[in-house]
């Protein structure tokens, strides 16, 4: 259960406080819904609180630790074949778990690094670099979504230039 305070991921609408509760009547029928503020001035939505549980909401990560830890490690050759490639990450965003999201995003830079990306891959970089901006955005009060994204920005480039083999020279991805 939910409260205010709490920092939270919902799978629609993204990263979000709960700033409060509101009670409101429908049809005769009364239902507490959490008021929940998303980053980024992007407005609020309402959770019925009697179905968060069901919406996979899930809390936000509290610290950059699962992202360092992620881009740390040696990042996975993706396939030649687009349409795998493509499948792969898709199935990461769909998971909408922040592991899956920053080695998605990690693995579609170094293969921009490596070679190139498709439309479609670039889109799925945007995206995944959007919902972890938002989320990293949400656990720091201090942090806004434009300078989260930079800092995930300087975060892959870091990473891209460690992985680098023979100390070439990293264009920036």
């Amino acid at each position: 259960m939910y409260s205010a305070g709490d920092q939270i991921i919902h799978p629609r609408y993204g990263a979000g406080i709960i700033v409060g509760e509101k009670s409101i009547t429908l049809y005769g029928k009364t239902r507490v819904y959490h008021i929940v503020e998303l980053v980024g001035g992007r407005g609020e939505v309402m959770i019925p609180i009697e179905t968060a549980d069901e919406m996979d909401i899930r809390p936000a990560i509290q610290n950059m630790d699962l992202i360092e830890e992620v881009f740390s490690k040696p990042p996975n050759e993706l396939s030649d074949d687009y349409r795998a490639r493509q499948a792969k990450i898709q199935k990461k965003i769909k998971a909408r778990e922040p592991r899956e999201m920053a080695q998605a995003l990690r693995d579609l830079a170094w293969r921009e690094y490596k070679d190139k990306l498709t439309a479609v891959e670039q889109k799925m970089k945007s995206r995944l670099m959007k919902m972890l901006s938002r989320e990293m955005a949400v656990m720091r009060p201090n942090l806004t979504v434009e300078t989260a994204n930079n800092l995930l920005t300087q975060m892959l480039y870091d990473m891209v230039q460690d992985h680098a083999v023979d100390g070439e020279e990293v264009a920036s991805t």
